[in-house]
């Protein structure tokens, strides 16, 4: 089996490759798999205190070193969309890839590209027969447009706080159905009076339930989440400037998400995808898990937050759950 190997954000396909290297020997011999870098340079992972060997939130150990590269900066549909231009150039000059694995970033480039093809390319073959998301992050289409119109409805209606006139990450919001609802503030003041903060709804788990308003305002509210979760815990791969709305808001600058509300089509190849317990996103993996065929799609749960698998038991898990996408490939 032949299987392209995309890594997470800051890293490097050598470093990667490192990360690997126990669940590779575990799988065997039999599996090629092919490394490459990200297409934009950046600082390492250590930076923002993640060690890059095993994916934890440590320090990285000073001997490993650069360059680093990211698959895109932020949450940019027009550097996704060099991704994956890169993505295919590597596939039409070293394939044909019988599978893809990636970790965090490597991950959502990997679905973003699957379900990309899915909704753009349906009836044709899929460019992998399997594939292998390890703490998958928000997935995003390289479509600058992608559900514009609704991106568009939804807009008017949410008002950043006054508190805090400069997050644009609270500037933004989601995109749903051909109705609109208005976005409650979620802090900070209303017409001069005080607002207690909110706990984040959580999105409605059927595309049915959003014909009643609450629930639209729940999927609005989750992705605004979303989009602050990942700013939060994960800064540096948030600081492009299309990683949310300006101080403006205007609705070119939200990210173009794919959410399992917003899109109709599923990655129909059998997938694996690696969720760890205390992972600040785990969330965000959640949702990458509805995004796939619910019948071809395994999950494997580990302990410990925003890591590659390391125990003996946590590889042999993802190793049999990747064997079982490979025999139903």
């Amino acid at each position: 089996m032949k299987i392209l190997a995309l890594h997470p954000w800051g890293t490097s396909g050598a470093i990667f490759e490192r990360q690997m290297a126990g669940l590779a020997a575990l799988l065997g011999s039999n599996h090629e798999f092919v490394y490459i870098n990200g297409p934009v340079p950046c600082v390492g992972a250590r930076a923002y205190g993640v060690d890059v060997l095993t994916g934890s939130l440590l320090d990285l150990p000073d001997f490993v070193k650069g360059p680093f590269f990211c698959w895109y900066e932020g949450l940019s549909s027009p550097q996704c969309q060099e991704a994956h231009d890169l993505i295919l150039e590597t596939i039409e000059d070293e394939g044909p890839f019988d599978g893809v694995v990636g970790f965090s970033q490597g991950a959502s480039l990997a679905l973003s590209i699957l379900l990309h093809d899915e909704i753009n390319r349906p009836g044709q073959p899929p460019r992998f027969k399997f594939g292998v998301f390890l703490c998958s992050n928000l997935v995003i289409s390289p479509d600058a447009q992608f559900n514009a119109d609704a991106v568009h409805k939804y807009s008017r209606y949410y008002k950043k706080p006054e508190s805090e006139p400069n997050q644009v990450t609270n500037g933004a919001n989601g995109v749903g159905d051909d109705e609109v609802a208005e976005v409650p503030e979620m802090n900070g003041k209303s017409n001069g009076k005080p607002q207690k903060s909110k706990k984040p709804k959580s999105a409605p788990k059927h595309r049915a339930l959003l014909v009643l308003p609450s629930q639209r305002v729940a999927l609005v509210d989750e992705l605004v989440n979303l989009v602050q979760d990942i700013s939060r815990h994960t800064p540096g791969q948030t600081d492009g400037v299309s990683h949310a709305w300006k101080d403006n808001g205007t609705e070119d600058d939200f990210p173009r998400l794919f959410h399992p509300l917003t899109v109709k089509e599923r990655v129909s190849i059998p997938t694996v995808h690696v969720i760890a317990r205390a992972d600040p996103l785990c969330r965000q993996g959640e949702i990458a898990v509805k995004l796939c065929e619910k019948k071809r799609t395994k999950v494997v749960q580990l302990n410990g937050g925003h890591r590659m698998p390391t125990t003996p038991v946590d590889l042999k898990a993802v190793a049999s759950a990747i064997e079982w996408a490979i025999q139903h490939s």
